[in-house]
């Protein structure tokens, strides 16, 4: 099934650019990992820059950063995902984590991981 792409792109027809539904969902969290939190008022939830670069303080920041993009799907009204896992990397020498992300096709089990790195 195809679904608008992202970043939203228009083709030479005036339409806008589709793809896979898993690429575009790999893209939106991709956007979600750099945007910090309630930058997007039709989303409040919508952003984890702000949760990712503060995780090294927080125990709690991959449930949250979980919860958060759940949160976001339900607000977004993208039904049958969910986030399952959010994993951070080992990523020596760095100044910002790489972070794992498993989401799950929730109708057929399916499950899509792709990492992510909240840069600004």
């Amino acid at each position: 099934m195809s679904s608008l792409s992202f970043p939203m792109r228009l083709q030479e027809n005036g339409l806008l650019r589709r793809s896979e539904r898993s690429a575009a969902l790999i893209s939106l969290l991709q956007m979600m990992a750099r945007t910090p939190q309630g930058s997007w008022k039709a989303c409040p939830n919508f952003g984890l820059r702000d949760l990712f670069e503060d995780a090294r303080l927080r125990a709690d920041a991959a449930q949250l950063a979980m919860e958060r993009i759940n949160q976001s799907l339900t607000e977004l009204q993208i039904t049958g995902y969910a986030v399952t896992e959010v994993v951070r990397e080992l990523s020596a020498g760095r100044d910002v984590d790489t972070y794992a992300i498993t989401l799950e096709d929730i109708s057929s089990q399916e499950r899509i991981t792709t990492s992510v790195v909240p840069e600004r």
